[in-house]
């Protein structure tokens, strides 16, 4: 893993476990055991940081919509790709950078803007979206409701329920008819 990738996935933890105002460069520095130069290296600032954190979140969540995108047939193509591609967030091991580039956004203006641009695009996607639009945005509500349980559950019994629920909507999807 590069440093830079460590900085980032060590800034998301200090986030995560201890509160975004917690979070300053001679911190991070401090926690990753450099000095606060050498994470002035990498990040020129903690709004850079910030940026670049919500940017690395937001380019791997697309690049998983369009794997699975890829994959596809029929109905509900995009609805379904997000629906998955969410669902991989949830079984991922290293989870913290996602809550914490949540929190990151409403903290950091730029960051919120980056975020407001791409809920367009999506929102965009959705609309264009083949099928019955009353279904895309249930399932669309279904998984957006991950975020919300990664943000604060993070139970077993749920993390199994939600993601046969969603595979469920997702296979029912498939096979309709537009």
């Amino acid at each position: 893993m590069s440093k830079k990738m460590d900085l980032l996935l060590t800034a998301a933890n200090i986030i995560q476990n201890e509160g975004i105002q917690k979070l300053t460069m001679d911190y991070l520095a401090q926690k990753s055991d450099m000095t606060k130069g050498g994470v002035l290296y990498h990040f020129k600032s903690k709004g850079n940081l910030l940026i670049k954190m919500n940017e690395m979140v937001i380019d791997e969540f697309e690049e998983k919509i369009k794997m699975y995108q890829a994959d596809m047939a029929g109905s509900y193509q995009f609805t379904r790709a997000y629906a998955m591609a969410t669902l991989y967030y949830l079984n991922e091991e290293s989870q913290s950078l996602l809550p914490a580039v949540l929190v990151a956004s409403h903290e950091d203006g730029e960051s919120q803007r980056l975020w407001e641009r791409f809920a367009d695009h999506w929102n965009e996607s959705f609309i264009n979206d083949d099928g019955d639009q009353d279904k895309v945005l249930r399932l669309r509500l279904m998984a957006d409701g991950v975020w919300f349980y990664l943000l604060y559950y993070k139970d077993e019994y749920y993390k199994k329920r939600i993601e046969k629920l969603l595979l469920m909507e997702c296979q029912i999807l498939s096979k309709e008819k537009c």
